[in-house]
């Protein structure tokens, strides 16, 4: 969302009011673009009292949203999927506002997928949504998932994160909150690279997990590696030069991300994803060639090193995976998706 609406903004005589659920991460917004939060509550799949208050605050929140539309006569709506989404979008199309809808994971969210029938256009990440769901493709377009600049580009990537030019360089990263079975299998593959004095490992913990983590490493004799463990990473642009090799769950702005930077990676999906649409997602770079797909269940430490080693070994195959995950990439999504939102908007 942050991405298309730098790209809107850029664009002259556009004007953007984003509505945001208030557990969205503080951001900073793009100029002429102010933000509304709301405050909802996601449904359970199963019968849950808990549902009676969401959908309580799923009609507070279509309130607010249609109360404001009809004050700011929006030309178009646009929704990123999620239980977010719903209530802004429904206002909209009640006022006559044309509707676009954005699919990031190869498998579309249950949001979308009961909006799409409401929708003028529907822009996907990937070209395996519309093998999926073949009535999408008469109004469904392949931008791409547009991508914020996430750092400046400029800067020594080695001693930003303190580490040796001519080692190679897993990255291990779970997201802001960490992921616990990627810890674990660090934790374990500390002790087998002990004295690999041609190994470095920057690995992005959670802010979450940093602290319980950091005592349990702490106990961990991994002498001769270079081992960097940090909480959180602003600067992604340098995480990814720096690395030879990714390791790394498999959402679709990951993944996206891994096609943009030109990286393979060995990729763990979560295993509790609605849909399994992380293991959607990590097939589309395991069958181009640019990931090892590993199941959660199979990582651990032993798993870990086999892998990263396995493939390290062979400066090809680093290569090779990296110019193939290029090739998935659509670094113009951002610029795709915003011709698009403009194109429906100039139709209605």
């Amino acid at each position: 969302m942050l991405a298309l609406a730098e790209e809107l903004a850029s664009r002259e005589g556009t004007h953007l009011v984003l509505f945001l659920s208030r557990k969205t991460p503080s951001v900073e917004l793009p100029p002429d673009c102010r933000a509304v939060f709301l405050k909802l509550s996601g449904f359970s799949r199963r019968p849950d009292a808990r549902n009676l208050k969401a959908a309580a605050q799923l009609l507070s929140a279509f309130r607010i949203c249609r109360r404001m539309m009809r004050k700011e006569r929006p030309q178009i709506a646009v929704g990123f999927g999620g239980y977010a989404s719903v209530p802004g979008l429904l206002a909209a199309w009640t006022l006559g506002v044309p509707l676009l809808l954005h699919e990031q994971n190869v498998v579309p969210g249950t949001a979308n997928r009961l909006l799409a029938p409401l929708a003028r256009a529907i822009a996907v990440s990937f070209p395996e949504t519309l093998a999926l769901i073949p009535r999408w493709e008469r109004k469904a377009v392949v931008t791409g998932n547009p991508l914020l600049s996430r750092g400046k580009g400029k800067g020594d990537p080695h001693a930003f994160f303190g580490l040796q030019p001519g080692r190679k360089t897993v990255v291990v990263m779970g997201g802001s909150q960490g992921a616990a079975t990627l810890n674990r299998a660090v934790l374990e593959a500390l002790r087998r690279w002990s004295g690999r004095e041609d190994l470095q490992v920057v690995h992005a913990v959670g802010r979450d997990k940093y602290q319980e983590f950091a005592e349990e490493a702490a106990k961990v004799d991994y002498s001769g590696l270079i081992y960097r463990s940090l909480d959180f990473v602003e600067r992604m642009d340098l995480l990814y030069r720096v690395a030879d090799l990714v390791v790394c769950r498999a959402g679709a702005s990951t993944v996206s991300e891994l096609a943009a930077a030109g990286r393979g990676a060995i990729l763990v999906p979560y295993p509790y994803a609605t849909a399994s649409h992380q293991e959607a997602n990590a097939e589309v770079l395991r069958k181009a060639g640019a990931a090892v797909v590993v199941p959660d269940r199979e990582m651990n430490g032993e798993r870990l090193c086999r892998e990263v080693d396995e493939i390290l070994k062979d400066e090809e195959r680093v290569k090779a995976m990296g110019e193939a995950a290029r090739r998935v990439a659509r670094p113009q999504a951002a610029r795709r998706l915003a011709d698009l939102v403009l194109k429906v908007a100039e139709e209605a």
